[in-house]
């Protein structure tokens, strides 16, 4: 659902928060308020401009709470457009104040993690080592950048941060821990990347953009789309762990602890191990 072309326009009209609830102890709270008190790995709901105000109900899925009635538990093929026409119906009701090149960027705990979503969601990394008036020079650079129709949505983006980051450079093959832009293909499961391109930290928006849009090109044509399942047994097979900030799994019961052995009908098991 999140990848269609329609989702994603109808995403345009609102503020996409994504909790980054393994890394964060505050972010996974979060997730609880949202759930009655359990955690699990999904959680949705439409809030007002106020961040508080709740305008739906929260449940696992867009599906879940939007979808037309009878939809079943886990969004069956068809509810896309139920739910893109409920977000089109809500975003009427409010009226944007700000810029949007005034959107903020991204910024992930850390390298390690940008780069495991990065291959996730399979696309490329603009990754900004900078500091001092570099560092608020260059934001002020890649800002209205990653807000413009041909980039929005195409690219991750994350800055370097001292403490979480400094050795970053021993993941990547092709860099010097320098400061500058990186562009970056991450490997099959995120754990180590490649740089593709490199921009001094003087490069202007229009450089910067041409570049993305040239090594984007090169990254469809070279990469293939991952099957889940596929992806999934093979990491197994190799051994890939990723050792998130917070321990796998969920609470489905809501009692404050993963279920590794089975929550709730025996069904929280899914923090028994490595998971690519």
């Amino acid at each position: 659902m999140f990848s269609t072309k329609e989702f994603i326009e109808a995403s345009r009209s609102f503020v996409c928060v994504r909790l980054e609830s393994y890394e964060s102890p505050e972010h996974q709270e979060l997730v609880r308020t949202f759930l009655n008190g359990r955690f699990e790995n999904t959680a949705f709901c439409l809030l007002a401009p106020d961040g508080e105000t709740r305008l739906t109900r929260s449940s696992r899925s867009p599906s879940m709470v939007l979808g037309a009635t009878g939809r079943g538990p886990r969004g069956e093929k068809g509810s896309n457009e139920d739910v893109v026409r409920e977000m089109e119906k809500v975003a009427t009701q409010f009226k944007a104040n700000g810029k949007r090149e005034e959107m903020v960027l991204q910024d992930f705990h850390s390298f390690r993690q940008a780069l495991n979503v990065a291959s996730g969601d399979q696309r490329l990394l603009l990754f900004l080592a900078a500091e001092g008036n570099d560092l608020e020079v260059a934001k002020e650079t890649v800002q209205p950048l990653f807000a413009n129709e041909e980039v929005i949505g195409r690219f991750h983006f994350d800055q370097r941060d001292p403490e979480t980051d400094a050795e970053w450079g021993k993941q990547i093959e092709g860099s010097s821990n320098a400061s500058g832009y990186f562009l970056i293909q991450s490997d099959q499961f995120g754990q180590k990347g490649t740089v593709v391109a490199a921009l001094p930290i003087t490069a202007d928006a229009a450089g910067i953009k041409a570049v993305l849009l040239k090594e984007n090109e090169a990254f469809a044509a070279r990469e293939e789309r991952k099957v889940y399942s596929e992806h999934v047994s093979t990491g197994r097979r190799e051994g890939i762990f990723f050792e998130n900030g917070m321990p796998y799994g969920e609470d489905r019961d809501g009692d404050g602890e993963i279920d590794h052995r089975g929550g709730k009908g025996g069904k929280g098991g899914k923090g028994k191990g490595p998971r690519p």
